[in-house]
C-alpha cells in the first residue's frame, strides 16, 4: 500500500508535468481573449472591471511561465498583449460597448507582474512537494 506522502508526491509530479505543457496556457489565453472582445452588454455589471483585468492577465503570465519560465519575456509579452487588447477594443464598433482604457491596460500590467510572483511561489512549493 502506498503511503500518503508517496501518493501526494506522485500527484505533484504529474501536476508539474501537466503545467509545463502549453495546452492549459493556450486554452486559458484564448478564453480570456474571447472575453476581451465580447460585447460588454453580455458581461455582468456585478464584475469589477479592473479586478477582472488584473486576474485575467495574472493568469496568462502565470500559466505561460510554467510553459517557458523566462520572466522578462513572458511578463513583457503579457503586458504588451494587455495594451494591444485595449488598442483593438478602441477600434471595435460602438455597438460592442468597448473602448480603450489606460487603467485597464495598467490593471493588465500589474496582473502580469503578480502572475509572475504567484508562479515563482507556486513553483517553489510544488518543487519542494515533488
Amino acid at each position: 500500500m502506498m503511503s500518503p506522502i508517496v501518493f501526494l508526491r506522485s500527484k505533484m509530479k504529474k501536476l508539474l508535468l501537466f503545467l509545463q505543457k502549453p495546452y492549459l496556457a493556450t486554452l486559458y489565453t484564448l478564453v480570456i481573449l474571447g472575453l476581451c472582445f465580447m460585447p460588454s452588454e453580455h458581461i455582468s455589471e456585478d464584475v469589477d472591471d479592473k479586478l477582472a483585468h488584473f486576474v485575467a492577465f495574472a493568469g496568462i503570465s502565470f500559466f505561460w511561465l510554467w510553459v517557458k519560465p523566462n520572466y522578462l519575456n513572458i511578463i513583457a509579452l503579457t503586458v504588451a498583449l494587455g495594451f494591444f487588447v485595449e488598442f483593438i477594443q478602441g477600434q471595435l464598433p460602438e455597438d460592442f460597448h468597448r473602448g480603450y482604457e489606460l487603467l485597464d491596460g495598467l490593471a493588465d500590467a500589474i496582473g502580469a507582474v503578480i502572475g509572475g510572483v504567484l508562479y515563482s511561489l507556486s513553483h517553489k512549493f510544488l518543487k519542494i512537494m515533488a
